[in-house]
Protein backbone atom coordinates (compact mmCIF):
# COMPACT_ATOMS: atom_id res chain seq x y z
CA UNK A 1 0.00 0.00 0.00
CA UNK A 2 2.99 1.79 -0.30
CA UNK A 3 1.56 3.70 -3.28
CA UNK A 4 -1.47 5.33 -1.11
CA UNK A 5 1.09 7.53 0.02
CA UNK A 6 3.04 8.53 -2.26
CA UNK A 7 2.79 12.76 -3.76
CA UNK A 8 3.63 15.11 -6.44
CA UNK A 9 3.78 18.01 -6.39
CA UNK A 10 1.62 20.04 -9.35
CA UNK A 11 0.53 23.11 -11.28
CA UNK A 12 -3.30 23.36 -11.32
CA UNK A 13 -6.03 25.70 -11.62
CA UNK A 14 -7.44 25.94 -8.45
CA UNK A 15 -11.30 26.97 -9.24
CA UNK A 16 -12.45 30.55 -7.84
CA UNK A 17 -15.72 30.44 -8.64
CA UNK A 18 -18.19 28.80 -11.08
CA UNK A 19 -21.44 30.32 -12.00
CA UNK A 20 -24.62 30.47 -14.17
CA UNK A 21 -25.50 33.74 -16.35
CA UNK A 22 -28.18 34.52 -18.89
CA UNK A 23 -28.75 37.41 -21.38
CA UNK A 24 -31.51 38.69 -23.32
CA UNK A 25 -30.26 39.90 -26.93
CA UNK A 26 -32.59 41.73 -28.89
CA UNK A 27 -32.48 43.16 -32.63
CA UNK A 28 -34.31 44.97 -35.52
CA UNK A 29 -33.30 43.57 -38.75
CA UNK A 30 -34.81 45.12 -42.35
CA UNK A 31 -35.00 42.55 -45.05
CA UNK A 32 -33.87 42.71 -48.33
CA UNK A 33 -36.86 42.33 -49.51
CA UNK A 34 -40.68 42.29 -48.37
CA UNK A 35 -41.84 38.52 -47.07
CA UNK A 36 -44.83 37.14 -46.19
CA UNK A 37 -43.63 35.65 -43.33
CA UNK A 38 -40.65 34.69 -41.71
CA UNK A 39 -40.00 30.49 -42.06
CA UNK A 40 -36.81 29.81 -39.35
CA UNK A 41 -34.15 31.38 -37.80
CA UNK A 42 -30.77 29.81 -36.70
CA UNK A 43 -28.85 30.90 -34.35
CA UNK A 44 -25.40 29.78 -32.85
CA UNK A 45 -22.92 32.01 -30.85
CA UNK A 46 -19.37 32.80 -32.38
CA UNK A 47 -15.81 34.67 -31.12
CA UNK A 48 -17.10 33.80 -27.65
CA UNK A 49 -14.54 35.93 -25.45
CA UNK A 50 -14.45 36.46 -21.49
CA UNK A 51 -12.06 38.73 -19.63
CA UNK A 52 -12.23 39.16 -15.50
CA UNK A 53 -12.50 41.98 -13.69
CA UNK A 54 -12.51 42.16 -10.26
CA UNK A 55 -15.78 40.52 -8.75
CA UNK A 56 -17.19 39.92 -12.72
CA UNK A 57 -16.55 38.16 -15.49
CA UNK A 58 -16.96 40.53 -18.80
CA UNK A 59 -18.25 38.07 -21.69
CA UNK A 60 -18.21 39.01 -25.85
CA UNK A 61 -19.14 37.20 -28.70
CA UNK A 62 -21.49 37.49 -31.48
CA UNK A 63 -24.78 35.97 -32.06
CA UNK A 64 -24.72 34.81 -35.94
CA UNK A 65 -27.89 34.05 -37.59
CA UNK A 66 -29.36 32.64 -40.27
CA UNK A 67 -32.71 33.99 -41.61
CA UNK A 68 -35.19 32.57 -43.16
CA UNK A 69 -38.31 34.04 -45.15
CA UNK A 70 -41.01 33.47 -47.94
CA UNK A 71 -40.77 36.13 -50.21
CA UNK A 72 -43.86 37.47 -51.89
CA UNK A 73 -42.94 35.31 -54.82
CA UNK A 74 -43.53 32.55 -52.63
CA UNK A 75 -39.81 31.23 -52.35
CA UNK A 76 -38.07 31.26 -49.18
CA UNK A 77 -34.92 33.47 -49.19
CA UNK A 78 -32.61 33.17 -46.42
CA UNK A 79 -30.13 36.52 -45.33
CA UNK A 80 -27.55 36.29 -42.62
CA UNK A 81 -27.19 38.41 -39.43
CA UNK A 82 -24.13 39.08 -36.72
CA UNK A 83 -25.39 40.52 -33.68
CA UNK A 84 -22.47 41.49 -31.40
CA UNK A 85 -23.08 41.38 -27.81
CA UNK A 86 -21.24 42.30 -24.07
CA UNK A 87 -22.41 41.02 -20.82
CA UNK A 88 -21.44 40.73 -17.10
CA UNK A 89 -21.61 37.78 -14.62
CA UNK A 90 -20.84 37.98 -11.21
CA UNK A 91 -18.34 35.44 -9.87
CA UNK A 92 -17.23 36.71 -6.46
CA UNK A 93 -13.62 35.73 -5.39
CA UNK A 94 -12.29 36.99 -9.11
CA UNK A 95 -9.98 38.78 -10.14
CA UNK A 96 -8.20 40.40 -12.49
CA UNK A 97 -5.37 37.71 -14.18
CA UNK A 98 -7.54 34.65 -13.29
CA UNK A 99 -8.33 32.44 -16.16
CA UNK A 100 -11.93 32.22 -17.47
CA UNK A 101 -13.72 29.17 -19.00
CA UNK A 102 -17.20 30.21 -20.47
CA UNK A 103 -19.39 27.67 -22.31
CA UNK A 104 -22.88 29.44 -23.48
CA UNK A 105 -25.99 27.93 -25.22
CA UNK A 106 -28.89 29.21 -27.01
CA UNK A 107 -31.76 28.55 -24.74
CA UNK A 108 -34.38 30.38 -27.32
CA UNK A 109 -35.12 32.57 -30.13
CA UNK A 110 -38.19 34.38 -30.52
CA UNK A 111 -39.09 36.91 -33.76
CA UNK A 112 -42.36 38.92 -35.19
CA UNK A 113 -42.43 40.53 -38.86
CA UNK A 114 -43.42 44.07 -38.82
CA UNK A 115 -44.55 46.09 -41.70
CA UNK A 116 -43.22 42.99 -43.79
CA UNK A 117 -39.84 43.54 -43.78
CA UNK A 118 -38.63 44.30 -40.71
CA UNK A 119 -37.53 41.25 -38.06
CA UNK A 120 -37.55 42.10 -34.69
CA UNK A 121 -36.04 39.47 -32.73
CA UNK A 122 -35.01 38.09 -29.15
CA UNK A 123 -32.21 35.69 -28.50
CA UNK A 124 -31.97 34.41 -24.86
CA UNK A 125 -28.59 33.00 -24.51
CA UNK A 126 -27.68 31.29 -20.55
CA UNK A 127 -23.90 31.07 -19.59
CA UNK A 128 -21.65 28.63 -17.62
CA UNK A 129 -18.83 30.45 -16.06
CA UNK A 130 -15.96 29.05 -14.62
CA UNK A 131 -12.89 31.10 -13.59
CA UNK A 132 -9.86 29.52 -11.85
CA UNK A 133 -6.33 30.68 -11.25
CA UNK A 134 -2.84 29.14 -11.14
CA UNK A 135 -1.85 27.09 -7.83
CA UNK A 136 1.04 24.52 -6.96
CA UNK A 137 -0.25 21.85 -4.86
CA UNK A 138 1.54 18.43 -3.11
CA UNK A 139 -1.41 16.21 -4.12
CA UNK A 140 -2.25 12.50 -2.41
CA UNK A 141 -1.68 9.42 -5.28
CA UNK A 142 -4.06 6.48 -5.22
CA UNK A 143 -3.70 4.48 -7.68
CA UNK A 144 -7.47 3.67 -7.59
CA UNK A 145 -8.43 7.10 -7.87
CA UNK A 146 -9.49 9.11 -11.10
CA UNK A 147 -6.76 9.29 -13.94
CA UNK A 148 -6.14 13.01 -14.43
CA UNK A 149 -3.72 14.53 -17.31
CA UNK A 150 -1.69 17.67 -15.38
CA UNK A 151 1.61 19.58 -14.95
CA UNK A 152 4.02 18.16 -12.57
CA UNK A 153 6.28 20.54 -11.49
CA UNK A 154 9.95 19.33 -11.92
CA UNK A 155 11.81 22.48 -10.57
CA UNK A 156 12.13 26.00 -10.01
CA UNK A 157 14.75 28.94 -10.40
CA UNK A 158 14.89 32.47 -9.29
CA UNK A 159 17.53 34.44 -10.92
CA UNK A 160 18.66 38.24 -10.85
CA UNK A 161 19.90 39.63 -14.42
CA UNK A 162 21.62 43.14 -14.77
CA UNK A 163 21.80 44.79 -18.21
CA UNK A 164 24.16 47.25 -18.72
CA UNK A 165 24.77 49.79 -21.81
CA UNK A 166 25.61 53.57 -23.55
CA UNK A 167 22.98 54.75 -25.86
CA UNK A 168 24.69 57.85 -27.67
CA UNK A 169 22.01 60.44 -27.42
CA UNK A 170 20.85 61.87 -30.93
CA UNK A 171 21.44 65.27 -29.68
CA UNK A 172 23.46 66.69 -26.71
CA UNK A 173 21.04 67.01 -23.48
CA UNK A 174 21.08 68.82 -20.21
CA UNK A 175 18.95 66.44 -18.16
CA UNK A 176 17.26 63.28 -18.50
CA UNK A 177 13.37 63.84 -18.19
CA UNK A 178 11.98 60.15 -18.32
CA UNK A 179 13.65 56.44 -18.50
CA UNK A 180 10.56 53.85 -19.36
CA UNK A 181 11.81 50.41 -19.69
CA UNK A 182 9.42 47.70 -20.88
CA UNK A 183 9.72 43.92 -21.48
CA UNK A 184 9.08 42.29 -25.01
CA UNK A 185 9.02 38.84 -26.51
CA UNK A 186 10.46 37.13 -23.86
CA UNK A 187 11.40 33.47 -24.32
CA UNK A 188 12.44 30.48 -22.40
CA UNK A 189 13.44 26.68 -22.95
CA UNK A 190 13.95 23.59 -21.20
CA UNK A 191 17.56 22.47 -21.86
CA UNK A 192 19.18 19.20 -20.19
CA UNK A 193 18.53 20.73 -16.06
CA UNK A 194 18.94 24.13 -17.16
CA UNK A 195 16.62 26.89 -18.69
CA UNK A 196 17.98 29.19 -21.67
CA UNK A 197 16.07 32.56 -21.85
CA UNK A 198 16.23 35.35 -24.18
CA UNK A 199 13.94 39.15 -24.54
CA UNK A 200 14.09 42.38 -25.57
CA UNK A 201 14.56 45.79 -23.32
CA UNK A 202 12.56 48.60 -24.96
CA UNK A 203 13.55 51.94 -23.72
CA UNK A 204 11.63 55.17 -23.79
CA UNK A 205 13.98 58.15 -23.49
CA UNK A 206 12.68 61.59 -22.93
CA UNK A 207 15.82 64.15 -22.29
CA UNK A 208 15.69 68.34 -22.59
CA UNK A 209 17.68 69.34 -25.21
CA UNK A 210 20.00 72.28 -25.06
CA UNK A 211 17.56 74.76 -26.52
CA UNK A 212 15.44 73.50 -24.27
CA UNK A 213 13.22 70.96 -26.57
CA UNK A 214 11.99 68.05 -25.05
CA UNK A 215 13.05 64.72 -27.25
CA UNK A 216 11.98 61.10 -27.73
CA UNK A 217 14.51 58.22 -28.52
CA UNK A 218 13.54 55.04 -28.72
CA UNK A 219 16.13 52.07 -27.29
CA UNK A 220 16.04 48.06 -28.27
CA UNK A 221 18.67 46.11 -26.33
CA UNK A 222 18.37 42.09 -26.64
CA UNK A 223 19.37 39.98 -23.71
CA UNK A 224 20.03 36.44 -22.66
CA UNK A 225 20.93 33.91 -20.12
CA UNK A 226 21.04 30.84 -18.31
CA UNK A 227 19.23 29.46 -15.70
CA UNK A 228 20.15 26.39 -13.81
CA UNK A 229 16.60 23.91 -13.04
CA UNK A 230 18.09 20.53 -12.23
CA UNK A 231 15.85 17.80 -13.79
CA UNK A 232 14.57 19.98 -16.87
CA UNK A 233 15.35 18.15 -19.87
CA UNK A 234 14.61 19.19 -23.40
CA UNK A 235 10.55 19.56 -24.33
CA UNK A 236 9.57 20.61 -20.75
CA UNK A 237 6.77 23.20 -20.49
CA UNK A 238 8.64 26.65 -18.59
CA UNK A 239 6.99 29.20 -17.37
CA UNK A 240 8.89 32.49 -17.00
CA UNK A 241 7.58 35.41 -15.12
CA UNK A 242 10.00 38.54 -15.66
CA UNK A 243 10.01 41.93 -13.24
CA UNK A 244 11.69 45.12 -13.56
CA UNK A 245 13.20 46.01 -10.30
CA UNK A 246 15.82 48.94 -10.73
CA UNK A 247 16.22 51.17 -13.41
CA UNK A 248 19.55 53.36 -12.91
CA UNK A 249 20.59 56.01 -15.63
CA UNK A 250 23.67 58.44 -15.57
CA UNK A 251 24.10 61.40 -18.16
CA UNK A 252 27.78 61.38 -19.27
CA UNK A 253 29.17 64.62 -21.42
CA UNK A 254 25.54 64.95 -22.69
CA UNK A 255 25.34 63.20 -25.31
CA UNK A 256 26.13 59.60 -23.29
CA UNK A 257 23.43 57.87 -21.50
CA UNK A 258 25.00 55.10 -18.83
CA UNK A 259 21.89 52.60 -17.92
CA UNK A 260 21.67 50.03 -15.78
CA UNK A 261 18.25 47.81 -15.27
CA UNK A 262 18.15 44.85 -13.10
CA UNK A 263 15.45 42.39 -13.97
CA UNK A 264 14.53 39.60 -11.14
CA UNK A 265 13.26 36.15 -13.42
CA UNK A 266 10.48 33.21 -11.83
CA UNK A 267 11.43 30.00 -13.47
CA UNK A 268 9.20 27.24 -13.55
CA UNK A 269 9.82 23.86 -15.16
CA UNK A 270 6.70 20.90 -15.86
CA UNK A 271 6.05 18.23 -17.29
CA UNK A 272 2.72 17.07 -18.72
CA UNK A 273 2.12 13.68 -16.80
CA UNK A 274 -1.29 11.37 -16.01
CA UNK A 275 -1.67 10.53 -13.15
CA UNK A 276 -4.29 8.43 -10.52
CA UNK A 277 -4.90 11.09 -7.66
CA UNK A 278 -6.74 11.19 -3.95
CA UNK A 279 -10.33 12.69 -3.55
CA UNK A 280 -10.84 14.45 -0.32
CA UNK A 281 -14.36 16.09 -0.29
CA UNK A 282 -12.32 18.72 2.11
CA UNK A 283 -9.24 19.07 -0.03
CA UNK A 284 -9.23 22.34 -2.89
CA UNK A 285 -11.27 21.87 -5.99
CA UNK A 286 -8.92 22.31 -9.25
CA UNK A 287 -9.84 21.63 -12.93
CA UNK A 288 -8.62 19.09 -13.68
CA UNK A 289 -8.50 17.37 -17.32
CA UNK A 290 -9.83 13.61 -16.43
CA UNK A 291 -8.41 10.85 -18.90
CA UNK A 292 -11.53 9.17 -20.90
CA UNK A 293 -8.93 6.89 -23.06
CA UNK A 294 -5.95 6.48 -24.47
CA UNK A 295 -4.67 4.62 -27.22
CA UNK A 296 -1.85 4.56 -30.10
CA UNK A 297 -1.87 3.84 -33.93
CA UNK A 298 1.19 2.96 -36.03
CA UNK A 299 1.18 4.83 -39.27
CA UNK A 300 3.09 3.65 -42.37
CA UNK A 301 3.73 6.59 -44.79
CA UNK A 302 5.34 5.30 -48.09
CA UNK A 303 6.54 7.52 -51.01
CA UNK A 304 8.66 7.35 -53.82
CA UNK A 305 10.54 11.05 -54.51
CA UNK A 306 12.22 12.05 -57.70
CA UNK A 307 15.34 14.11 -56.52
CA UNK A 308 16.62 16.84 -58.14
CA UNK A 309 19.99 15.72 -58.95
CA UNK A 310 20.95 11.83 -59.67
CA UNK A 311 22.57 10.36 -56.35
CA UNK A 312 25.10 8.09 -55.83
CA UNK A 313 24.09 7.28 -52.04
CA UNK A 314 22.19 8.46 -49.41
CA UNK A 315 23.77 9.84 -46.38
CA UNK A 316 20.25 10.66 -44.19
CA UNK A 317 17.30 11.41 -43.98
CA UNK A 318 15.95 14.03 -40.77
CA UNK A 319 11.78 13.39 -40.46
CA UNK A 320 9.60 15.03 -38.17
CA UNK A 321 5.82 15.44 -37.56
CA UNK A 322 3.90 18.73 -38.06
CA UNK A 323 0.51 20.47 -38.29
CA UNK A 324 -1.07 17.90 -36.17
CA UNK A 325 -5.26 17.92 -36.78
CA UNK A 326 -7.51 16.09 -35.19
CA UNK A 327 -11.65 15.64 -35.72
CA UNK A 328 -13.02 14.22 -32.57
CA UNK A 329 -16.38 11.67 -33.56
CA UNK A 330 -17.99 9.87 -31.01
CA UNK A 331 -15.52 7.06 -29.64
CA UNK A 332 -12.78 7.65 -31.98
CA UNK A 333 -10.60 10.70 -33.51
CA UNK A 334 -9.19 11.44 -37.02
CA UNK A 335 -5.70 12.59 -37.21
CA UNK A 336 -4.71 14.20 -40.26
CA UNK A 337 -0.65 15.74 -40.30
CA UNK A 338 2.09 16.57 -42.42
CA UNK A 339 5.16 14.22 -42.13
CA UNK A 340 8.48 17.04 -42.90
CA UNK A 341 11.85 15.83 -44.06
CA UNK A 342 15.18 16.75 -44.72
CA UNK A 343 16.79 14.10 -47.93
CA UNK A 344 21.03 14.61 -47.72
CA UNK A 345 22.70 12.97 -50.33
CA UNK A 346 26.00 12.79 -52.35
CA UNK A 347 25.59 13.57 -56.06
CA UNK A 348 27.40 12.89 -58.91
CA UNK A 349 29.42 15.53 -58.52
CA UNK A 350 30.34 13.84 -54.96
CA UNK A 351 28.90 17.42 -53.38
CA UNK A 352 26.45 16.25 -50.28
CA UNK A 353 22.75 18.13 -51.28
CA UNK A 354 19.71 18.11 -49.90
CA UNK A 355 16.08 18.21 -50.51
CA UNK A 356 12.87 18.82 -48.91
CA UNK A 357 9.32 17.34 -48.69
CA UNK A 358 6.33 17.06 -47.16
CA UNK A 359 4.08 14.13 -47.19
CA UNK A 360 0.46 14.63 -45.68
CA UNK A 361 -1.01 11.50 -43.66
CA UNK A 362 -4.22 10.44 -42.52
CA UNK A 363 -5.55 7.91 -39.79
CA UNK A 364 -7.82 7.52 -36.94
CA UNK A 365 -7.46 5.89 -33.44
CA UNK A 366 -10.35 4.30 -31.35
CA UNK A 367 -10.65 5.90 -27.95
CA UNK A 368 -13.81 4.76 -26.06
CA UNK A 369 -15.97 7.11 -24.40
CA UNK A 370 -14.26 10.18 -26.58
CA UNK A 371 -17.19 12.70 -27.34
CA UNK A 372 -17.24 15.96 -29.65
CA UNK A 373 -15.73 18.86 -27.32
CA UNK A 374 -13.95 16.45 -25.21
CA UNK A 375 -9.69 17.02 -25.41
CA UNK A 376 -7.32 15.33 -26.99
CA UNK A 377 -3.39 15.60 -27.34
CA UNK A 378 -1.36 13.66 -29.43
CA UNK A 379 2.43 12.73 -29.07
CA UNK A 380 3.74 11.55 -32.44
CA UNK A 381 6.89 9.49 -32.47
CA UNK A 382 9.33 8.78 -35.85
CA UNK A 383 10.28 5.19 -35.48
CA UNK A 384 11.91 3.88 -38.30
CA UNK A 385 12.91 6.01 -41.62
CA UNK A 386 13.61 3.44 -44.37
CA UNK A 387 14.60 3.41 -47.95
CA UNK A 388 15.65 2.09 -51.54
CA UNK A 389 17.45 4.05 -54.39
CA UNK A 390 15.22 3.13 -57.79
CA UNK A 391 16.22 3.78 -61.69
CA UNK A 392 19.73 3.06 -61.39
CA UNK A 393 22.15 4.41 -64.45
CA UNK A 394 25.43 4.41 -65.33
CA UNK A 395 27.57 7.33 -65.23
CA UNK A 396 31.21 7.06 -66.84
CA UNK A 397 34.08 8.78 -64.55
CA UNK A 398 33.00 8.34 -61.32
CA UNK A 399 34.93 4.86 -61.11
CA UNK A 400 38.19 3.14 -61.84
CA UNK A 401 36.58 0.44 -64.08
CA UNK A 402 35.11 1.22 -68.36
CA UNK A 403 31.47 0.49 -66.33
CA UNK A 404 31.80 3.54 -64.44
CA UNK A 405 29.46 4.02 -61.31
CA UNK A 406 26.02 3.78 -60.56
CA UNK A 407 23.70 6.75 -59.83
CA UNK A 408 19.76 7.02 -58.85
CA UNK A 409 17.50 8.98 -59.59
CA UNK A 410 14.43 8.17 -57.25
CA UNK A 411 14.11 7.14 -53.70
CA UNK A 412 11.74 4.68 -52.35
CA UNK A 413 10.66 5.77 -48.31
CA UNK A 414 9.29 4.34 -45.70
CA UNK A 415 8.42 6.13 -42.48
CA UNK A 416 6.65 4.23 -38.90
CA UNK A 417 5.11 6.94 -37.27
CA UNK A 418 3.69 6.14 -33.34
CA UNK A 419 0.93 8.71 -32.52
CA UNK A 420 0.26 8.21 -28.93
CA UNK A 421 -3.33 10.04 -28.08
CA UNK A 422 -5.00 10.79 -24.69
CA UNK A 423 -8.66 11.85 -24.54
CA UNK A 424 -9.35 13.88 -21.63
CA UNK A 425 -12.58 16.20 -19.96
CA UNK A 426 -12.36 19.41 -17.90
CA UNK A 427 -13.96 18.47 -14.48
CA UNK A 428 -13.51 19.97 -11.43
CA UNK A 429 -12.81 18.10 -8.77
CA UNK A 430 -11.33 17.80 -5.20
CA UNK A 431 -8.25 16.20 -4.46
CA UNK A 432 -6.88 15.40 -1.37
CA UNK A 433 -3.96 18.02 -0.99
CA UNK A 434 0.17 16.54 0.87
CA UNK A 435 1.87 18.57 3.16
CA UNK A 436 3.64 21.56 2.22
CA UNK A 437 7.25 20.50 0.10
CA UNK A 438 9.17 23.79 0.03
CA UNK A 439 9.22 24.89 -3.34
CA UNK A 440 7.29 28.30 -4.37
CA UNK A 441 4.18 28.85 -5.34
CA UNK A 442 3.32 30.41 -8.62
Amino acid sequence: MADLLSTQLLKLQCLVCETTGEACIESRFKLPRRAKKIAEIQARIVDLEADVIEGQVCVSGVVHKQIFFVGEDHHVHHVPEDVPFTTFIDCPGAKPGDVADVKANIAKVSFSLEWGQEVVQRVIVQFVVRVAEDCQVNVRLNPFGPRVKAECVVGEATKAVTIENIVELDRPAIKIRDLQVALEDVEAEATSDQVMFQGTLVKNIFFISEDDVEIFQEERVPFSGIADVPGAEPGDNVTLQAQIVRVDKVLSDGVELRQRVVLSLFIKVTRTCELNVAEDPTGPQVMASRVIATGERQVLVENVTDLNKPAQKIQEIQARVEDLAVEVIPNKVVITGTLHKQIFFVGEDDLVRHQGEDIPFTTFVELPGINPGDEVSITPVVEHVGFDLLDKVWVEGLGDDDEGRPVFRRLLQRTVILLCVTGSQEHPIRIAQAPFTGLAAG
